[in-house]
């Protein structure tokens, strides 16, 4: 036998081994907690019960019904209730363990208590739900965590689950190589102080998702966030892959931010619609990538970027429509050789100027055109004689270029835009979301 048809077999006879050592536990409302409950004539009452009695590779399996603090009274006291054995926390799973609800979210539910982690997660590789098996985890006071995966902690899934914490916690996600998929969170904030994570096809709801300063590498992709209390998507950390996302109907902040550390950001195929706040607001960092989204209906600006230093960070192929403010923003660029560039870009029909600059910009190849400009119809609103902008192979609204009606204008101090060659008809920029 060669080594490799050996090492074949030794990995098929491991795998098989694992297959039969690897037990499914019973959870029910109507079982009994012991030593050795678990089987399908005998279920745990408790989830936590079910965790101590398993072995690594588990699956434990939690039928309909009211876990955790069940009276409501504010403790874990009584009969039939969660003892993780750890203080602060209502259910802690520290094996490498998979977790289901038989009949889904819906009727599977986990009320906390007081200021504790509903769940914490303290084990590599366990899995919280799939699809339609997930729980619906309702939070406690003020402080308390739906979901705390614990720092060190690798490759945790977490699918098909409800958080809901009217007392504004919601979840804290440490380690790193997590799948968030399918989940709704429901007030509070979702905090990823993690790396290579992926959060996608979740459902935020007067939720704000946050990753942190010391996170990295982190895919936000095609997340819906509504009616945020805050900032949508408020991003710190480093190299993060944002895009297909729509944040919509924020209260308050801006739909998508990026501030403090953060760094390295692709921004693409966003859409930011009717947010109080900017659609993207940009405060930090270099090397980011903004390309192809989308800022409709906001209640100020479209496009806000604003650096502490200069930047130089081209956007490519992004919309900003029926704003509240002006569609791009740039309070400042104050280096001639790192400034913001503009290439197929469209402003159109916003309530301020089409775009506010102050310092150094170029804009090239764009539709620029039906903006107000608090009734001077400002394409481009120059507030500052500190640099110049370069403002060539636009359209104006009008095969002549800038000037009056039905073109927009220049604004401010026009000595200093060079709007020459424009275009005679508008450019076409595609979107890959729309509103």
């Amino acid at each position: 036998m060669t080594k490799l048809s050996f090492a074949a077999v030794l990995l098929a006879l491991t795998a098989s081994v694992t297959a039969v050592s690897a037990a499914t536990l019973q959870v029910s409302n109507l079982g009994t907690d012991s030593s050795s409950c678990g089987g399908s004539s005998s279920p745990c009452r408790t989830i936590s019960q079910a965790v101590s009695n398993a072995n690594p590779g588990d699956t434990i399996v939690v039928g309909p019904g009211l876990y955790g603090d069940i009276n409501g009274d504010g403790d874990l006291n009584d009969a039939g209730e969660e003892n993780s054995g750890f203080s602060g926390k209502t259910i802690v799973i520290s094996k490498t363990l998979v977790l289901l609800s038989r009949d889904g979210a819906g009727a599977t539910i986990i009320r906390n208590v007081g200021s504790a982690d509903a769940i914490s997660i303290a084990a590599n590789g366990v899995t919280l739900g799939k699809k339609a098996k997930g729980f619906t985890v309702r939070g406690g006071s003020p402080g308390s965590v739906g979901v705390r995966v614990e720092p060190g902690v690798t490759s945790v899934t977490l699918m098909g689950n409800v958080f809901d914490n009217h007392a504004g916690g919601l979840g804290v996600l440490s380690g790193s190589g997590h799948n968030v998929r399918n989940n709704w969170w429901l007030n509070g904030t979702l905090t990823i102080d993690a790396s290579t994570v992926l959060v996608r096809d979740n459902l935020f709801v007067a939720a704000t998702l946050a990753t942190s300063s010391g996170s990295n590498g982190v895919t936000i992709d095609r997340n819906q966030v509504n009616r945020s209390t805050g900032v949508g998507i408020d991003l710190q950390g480093s190299s993060h892959n944002v895009r297909r996302n729509v944040v919509v109907a924020g209260l308050s902040g801006a739909g998508f931010r990026c501030a403090g550390t953060c760094s390295g950001i692709t921004l693409q195929d966003n859409v930011a619609r009717r947010n109080n706040g900017h659609g993207f607001e940009i405060l930090a960092g270099t090397g980011h990538t903004i390309t192809g989204n989308l800022a409709t209906g906001n209640g100020s600006s479209g496009f806000y970027l604003n650096f502490t230093a200069p930047t130089a960070l081209t956007l490519l192929r992004n919309t900003a429509t029926n704003n509240g403010a002006a569609g791009f923003t740039f309070p400042g660029s104050t280096d001639s050789s790192n400034y913001p560039t503009l290439v197929n870009c469209v402003s159109v029909g916003n309530q301020g100027d089409g775009i506010q600059v102050s310092g150094y910009l170029v804009v090239n190849k764009s539709n620029i055109y039906g903006n107000v400009g608090a009734g001077f119809n400002c394409g481009i609103n120059k507030l500052s004689g500190f640099g110049s902008i370069s403002a060539t192979q636009n359209f104006w609204g009008s095969p002549s270029g800038p000037g009056s009606d039905p073109a927009d204008q220049l604004c401010g101090v026009t000595s200093v835009i060079d709007a020459s060659s424009p275009l005679p008809s508008e450019v076409k920029v595609s979107l890959q979301r729309q509103p």
